[in-house]
């Protein structure tokens, strides 16, 4: 790999294709428990709010300490070599995840998950923002997240295809099967690794590491607390949508519609490797072409306004077809609002701030969103019951609440960004 220290003028197409490929493949692995929680649930006895447990808060564990020690590193010129590394110690997770035999074997390979794609994300994020063209930048940003979803939707096709297969070559083994899903998914991590050590691209390097940054991004809390909080709120309630329904999905489709677990992933796999990218790409191109009026928090406001009438109707869906549609809608609008806050929030951060400020932001959104949203579906969940459309009921309240509560902050927020951000700019 070169260590050329000059940085590009643009983002080139081929550091962007490896990076948001890391990206996806992290999401990929990461979804994996909701691809198959019918099985945990069989062959371990897990109740909901442990697999809400396992799927959440035992992935955000470590993934504060990630983001904080990977911060020192933001500006090596070895940030690729890096990244393969994180990769690695992700891939550790899923072994141990794999051949776990007790609740507490399994939380600890998800916590190792966690802290490696906390490392990966900022640092190839990072790139991102600082290698594209300012005009580009949320078109840029939107491929990267766009990735992840299409790795969600991935792993949940492939999933359920391979769990399908299995479960017709050998039924006997069904309950088990979970175990050698996660073995064979953790190969193709080595390749990826292997594709980063050989990348060539020049990346940027900053000669010093811009130690005003953190207190740069701490003036900017202490001018503006309310503008901060509320835009934090509106991003992390866009980003427990979209990790609550990704985490029961399946789940729904499997008890409710009476789909096999193999074709409950499958068919939301299909449904989400349409949907959610177009969810991304749209907010991309929203917040690089906005006018003047439409700021990035009025469209985390418009994207989660629609979610409300299309979970209202899935405890009354008449077919799988129709449920896996209106969980693939709502992940579409809960995709298109996060990408939104996440693109328009280095806007109103001075540069040195932006690192450290993005580091800020995946930490919040990722503790309160990714942490919670499964594990409070999980917990209401069990509060309902089993019986009929429990589940599906469960995450609309859980959706519909973080829904409301984010539409509000986001409208706090919006005006106070357009401030920010000219602030910035001039």
């Amino acid at each position: 790999m070169s260590n050329t220290i000059s940085t590009p003028a643009h983002l080139p197409g081929s550091l962007l294709a490896v990076l948001a490929l890391g990206h996806g493949m992290a999401f990929a692995d990461r979804s994996l428990p909701a691809v198959v929680a019918a099985l945990l649930k069989t062959s371990m006895g897990f109740s909901d709010t442990q697999l809400g447990l396992l799927d959440g808060p035992a992935f955000v564990a470590l993934y504060v300490v990630g983001l904080l020690v990977s911060w020192r590193l933001a500006h090596s010129r070895h940030r690729l070599r890096l990244a393969a590394g994180c990769i690695a110690l992700w891939v550790v997770g899923m072994l141990v995840f794999a051949v776990g035999t007790h609740i507490g074997a399994l939380l600890a390979g998800r916590a190792l998950m966690g802290l490696g794609q906390a490392a990966y994300v900022p640092l190839a994020l990072g790139l991102v923002v600082e290698c594209a063209v300012p005009a580009q930048r949320g078109r840029a940003i939107a491929v990267f997240t766009a990735a992840a979803v299409i790795g969600r939707g991935l792993a949940l096709l492939a999933g359920g295809a391979f769990l399908a297969l299995l479960e017709r070559w050998s039924p006997s083994t069904t309950p088990t099967h979970w175990r050698l899903l996660f073995l064979v998914m953790a190969g193709p991590n080595l390749a990826l690794m292997l594709l980063l050590l050989l990348t060539r691209t020049a990346v940027p390097v900053v000669p010093a590491l811009p130690a005003q940054g953190p207190g740069r991004l701490a003036g900017a809390f202490r001018q503006q607390p309310t503008l901060m909080a509320a835009y934090l709120c509106a991003a992390a309630a866009s980003v427990l949508i979209v990790q609550g329904l990704g985490a029961w999905a399946p789940s729904v489709l499997h008890r409710e519609q009476g789909l096999s677990p193999g074709a409950a992933a499958l068919t939301f796999g299909l449904a989400l490797l349409v949907a959610s990218p177009l969810g991304h790409l749209l907010a991309g191109a929203l917040v690089d072409r906005r006018g003047h009026r439409l700021t990035p928090m009025a469209i985390t406001a418009s994207a989660l306004l629609l979610i409300l009438p299309v979970l209202w109707m899935l405890p009354r869906a008449p077919s799988a077809a129709t449920a896996c549609a209106l969980l693939a809608l709502a992940s579409l609008a809960g995709g298109t609002g996060a990408v939104a806050a996440l693109a328009g929030f280095p806007l109103m951060l001075a540069k040195p701030a932006r690192d450290v400020g993005l580091r800020v932001f995946l930490a919040f959104v990722t503790v309160a969103g990714a942490g919670l949203g499964p594990l409070m579906g999980g917990i209401v969940s069990d509060g309902l019951g089993m019986g009929g459309n429990g589940l599906s009921l469960a995450l609309f309240k859980v959706c519909a609440t973080a829904a409301l509560v984010g539409m509000l902050t986001a409208m706090v927020a919006s005006r106070g960004w357009r401030r920010a951000a000219t602030g910035v700019a001039a």
